[in-house]
């Protein structure tokens, strides 16, 4: 089994939001703050196996209204 030492992982985020421009402002300034890297351990028997890191990346999707369903 070959484990990848890097691995990136996006994570969806539903936004709306009411002004365009200072909501994309809003958004990369959000999308700034929650890029992430995180280093997992796996252990077996106390022993340390392997680490490898992932990264966390935020994707935005158009988020739905009020007369959305």
């Amino acid at each position: 089994m070959k484990v990848k030492k890097f691995d990136v992982l996006t994570i969806p985020l539903e936004v709306e939001y009411e002004n365009p421009i200072l909501g994309r402002l809003f958004g990369l300034f959000a999308w700034l703050m929650l890029v992430r890297v995180k280093k997992f351990n796996l252990t077996m028997n106390g022993q340390p196996m392997f680490s490898f890191y992932r990264l966390l990346v935020p994707r935005f999707l158009k988020g739905g209204g009020a007369d959305a369903e």
